[in-house]
């Protein structure tokens, strides 16, 4: 039996070994970065619509916000900070604008629905500008009780994926310190809507800035399809883990499709299976946890 440190080790040691292979071809490729970008940024800059997304007027925001208060709010309520549907206050900055673009285009399994029909590609691009001027604030109330918290996180399995102090699985992020890396609110959000918020990788070089346990689907040119969560990526390569934990690692030249699926997660939403009063617990307990610094 591989114990779940050793596990631990393993994930470590081959998300190191990929990264440092992707920071070499990084390296290599950086003498082109100076004539690439002397090519492509005049264009870039001229270009109307790109300057619209990085610099929108106030009308354009006025617009986003009276689309999104008659479309959204019923859900997302008129501050974007949650109600039926999660917080998704700043959302484009950690899910990105394309991606927030597509999931308001087409909507996602668990409920959201989609607008394309509804809302040309303007209202939408508006809408995008908007969900980026609504900074995210903490405003749950943590009223739990983080020992019963624990007996919810326990019985509800969290510790075949999630480890806490060196106990439990290797296939899904450490909690052992996420009292002091998540908020109250982000916390609640996750058991309830996995997937919507994800975290943001720090190596930028190696990962241009890609979203950490970003559920991916592919299927190879020999027709094998495989769902996971990315764990290193470039632009020839991929590395996913699916929902075993084992690790698989593919040449993209060798798939017929790759499909990132923001939103989705191999986590289950735990919405509608624990009583307000467990994921309260849950999630006191949770942010009680604190590595000693």
């Amino acid at each position: 039996m591989i114990s779940a440190e050793q596990r631990g080790g393993r994930r470590s040691l081959a998300m190191r070994l990929a990264r440092e292979k992707i920071a070499m071809r990084m390296v290599r490729l950086l003498c082109l970065v100076g004539l690439a970008f002397s090519i492509c940024v005049t264009p870039l800059l001229a270009s109307p619509q790109e300057a619209a997304v990085v610099n929108p007027t106030p009308q354009d925001l006025q617009q986003g916000k009276t689309t999104f208060e008659s479309t959204c709010s019923a859900c997302h309520g008129l501050d974007g900070s949650g109600g039926m549907g999660p917080n998704i206050q700043g959302i484009p900055f950690s899910l990105g604008m394309q991606a927030t673009t597509s999931v308001i285009k087409n909507g996602m399994s668990g409920g959201m629905p989609a607008f394309g029909a509804q809302l040309n590609a303007a209202q939408i691009q508006h809408v995008v500008q908007y969900l980026l001027t609504l900074h995210k604030q903490d405003t749950f109330k943590i009223t739990g009780d983080p020992v019963k918290g624990k007996d919810v996180y326990e019985s509800s399995g969290c510790a075949s994926c999630h480890m806490i102090d060196g106990q439990g699985g290797d296939s899904a992020p450490d909690l052992s310190n996420v009292g002091a890396l998540r908020d109250g609110g982000y916390l609640r959000t996750t058991i309830l809507y996995p997937g919507s918020d994800l975290p943001q990788q720090h190596l930028f070089l190696e990962t241009g800035g890609k979203l950490d346990y970003l559920f991916v689907h592919l299927v190879t040119k020999d027709g094998r399809a495989l769902d996971g969560t990315r764990v290193v990526e470039d632009s020839f390569r991929i590395v996913i883990e699916d929902a075993k934990g084992s690790f698989h690692s593919f040449n993209k030249t060798d798939l017929r499709e790759l499909k990132e699926e923001p939103g989705k997660s191999l986590m289950p939403s735990y919405k509608g299976k624990l009583s307000d009063a467990q994921v309260n617990d849950l999630v006191a307990y949770l942010a009680s946890l604190k590595e000693a610094q």
